[in-house]
């Protein structure tokens, strides 16, 4: 409880995470509802098949697109400016046990992160219906699949922020860390789309991807480069273990 204290208290000191949560609710409100009028506003002209297929949280979750990157950076953040400022001495003086160490500032922005997620999420719900709602285009929490989507956008928001933190518990480099998390969540969809001559793995491994098809409400279909909803959970939950494996496993390597 001790380290968990002092985690929390760190997390907290320091700007970064203030300005990470500000520019993830900056982005979410208001790409999502820039996103949601302009659909209202297109309703009326919009071709039949765009209307059938169309899906209440898609644009009240446009702004996560880039919302991810900012909570990713706070990941990212939480762990490497101990290291750039030279503080883990100190972290480190006082907990001894590496692992203890690495744990409670895991646990901490573990926790801090699904709260951050679920928040963004069901905000960008609520904005979102009640932009929807004048064209009565809206969908309630109790439409099949739509609760599960709103929870699992959450989730997916906590992942990459634990994505971040494994990748700056890895590399120890603000910049280097960052770059490889953009690599990660954005850059590799294209090397992912090149490789779709030969196989669609690739694209179905995304963390994107994955990130795509639990935040949906209707299934998906037609889209053989998209893991399936269970794959798609699969996916996060690789990639949470893997960045807190390899985090992990720096720390211990460094014992």
């Amino acid at each position: 409880m001790t380290a968990l204290r002092a985690e929390w208290i760190k997390l907290w000191s320091v700007r970064s995470t203030r300005l990470a949560l500000g520019a993830a609710v900056a982005f979410a409100v208001g790409l999502g509802v820039a996103d949601t009028v302009a659909a209202v506003r297109g309703w009326d002209t919009m071709p039949a098949a765009d209307r059938a297929a169309f899906d209440p949280l898609a644009s009240a979750f446009a702004g996560l697109t880039f919302a991810q990157l900012a909570l990713g950076v706070l990941g990212v953040l939480a762990v490497t400016s101990e290291y750039s400022s030279g503080t883990i001495i100190a972290t480190l003086i006082a907990q001894p046990r590496r692992s203890v160490a690495f744990a409670a500032k895991a646990g901490t922005l573990l926790g801090v992160a699904l709260v951050a997620g679920e928040t963004l999420a069901f905000g960008s719900y609520l904005l979102g219906q009640a932009i929807l709602h004048g064209k009565h285009l809206d969908i309630g929490l109790g439409a099949p699949g739509v609760l599960r989507s709103v929870v699992s956008a959450g989730l997916y928001l906590c992942v990459v922020t634990m994505v971040g933190f494994g990748l700056g518990a890895l590399l120890r480099h603000p910049a280097g860390a960052t770059a490889a998390l953009i690599a990660v969540v954005f850059l590799a969809y294209g090397a992912a789309k090149a490789l779709e001559v030969w196989s669609y793995l690739p694209s179905r491994l995304l963390l994107s991807n994955a990130g795509d098809v639990v935040a949906q409400v209707h299934a998906v279909a037609a889209k053989p480069r998209l893991p399936s909803l269970g794959l798609a959970y699969l996916d996060l939950a690789l990639y949470l273990l893997a960045a807190l494996g390899l985090g992990a496993w720096r720390s211990a390597r460094d014992a």
